[in-house]
């Protein structure tokens, strides 16, 4: 009968909890360790999707005070009816799942073909920032119309 290690200092033949053996022609008790959460690949374009995430956030702020502060309409017809049945939180919800839909496409793409992920993530900083800019603008416009400035003095 033999007794397994029980002096701490000494490691252990086998392979620890999380461990998997792979089996090698010359090493039979080789262990190698379990992708990990930490040993995922890097993101390949972090700052164009924060870009991305930063327009995107900035429409569905404008987006939510227009609605609520200046009796204005979503444009987008599903969007419009995901804001009619489930309000701010669905809107939220719907906005932030396209925007990981389009990272995830990214990073899948760019394992294959860099250059075309990184045009798709350039392209959706883009497109995601023509809504943010087409409503501050009308803000602006709205404001410029409006009384109150006429009691600034302007």
């Amino acid at each position: 009968m033999t007794m397994a290690n029980s002096d701490p200092r000494m490691p252990d033949d086998r392979p620890s909890r999380g461990m998997r053996v792979r089996r090698h022609a010359l090493d039979q008790s080789a262990a190698e360790p379990l992708p990990a959460f930490r040993s995922l690949p890097p993101m390949r374009y972090p700052f164009l999707y924060a870009g991305f995430v930063i327009v995107s956030s900035m429409d569905l702020t404008l987006t939510w005070l227009v609605l609520q502060h200046q009796d204005g309409y979503e444009v987008n017809p599903i969007a419009a009816s995901v804001i009619d049945h489930w309000g701010l939180p669905g809107a939220i919800a719907f906005k932030f799942s396209l925007m990981l839909f389009v990272i995830i496409i990214c990073e899948i793409i760019g394992r294959k073909r860099d250059r075309t992920a990184r045009r798709l993530a350039r392209w959706s900083v883009g497109v995601s920032a023509f809504p943010p800019v087409y409503t501050m603008t009308l803000v602006a416009l709205h404001l410029l119309d409006s009384p109150l400035l006429g009691l600034i003095g302007m």
